[in-house]
């Protein structure tokens, strides 16, 4: 039985990430396309990592990567803290709750399962 929720689990992860990809290359390419420079507020932002895996650190650290727009750029397993570059970080805290939305919390369940 857990066998099967975890299979269930990757696969909602897999779509939830693809997902995020295509949505993340549509407004890239809109920002890029259409929005003033001035408009725009590239920044770095840090991301706690507490109580996770080394394993959940280093796939949570390649799925950001891979999503347009954001880069993992530092990760400190001592701290447990991911640094991020974020093309548009303008609410910092917003840019986190869509990472432990849409990609962290999908993961634990995953791994967790």
């Amino acid at each position: 039985m857990m066998r099967i929720k975890q299979i269930v689990a990757g696969i909602v992860l897999l779509a939830v990430f693809i997902k995020e990809v295509i949505v993340a290359n549509l407004q890239l390419a809109y920002a890029v396309l259409f929005v003033r420079n001035s408009h725009l507020t590239p920044g770095f932002l840090n991301y706690n990592l507490r109580g996770c895996s080394n394993l959940e650190m280093l796939i949570l650290s390649h799925m950001i990567t891979l999503t347009p727009g954001t880069t993992s750029v530092y990760l400190c397993t001592e701290k447990q803290e991911l640094t991020i570059h974020a093309f548009n970080a303008k609410d910092p805290e917003s840019v986190r709750s869509s990472i432990q939305k849409t990609l962290h919390y999908p993961l634990k369940r995953v791994l967790l399962s």
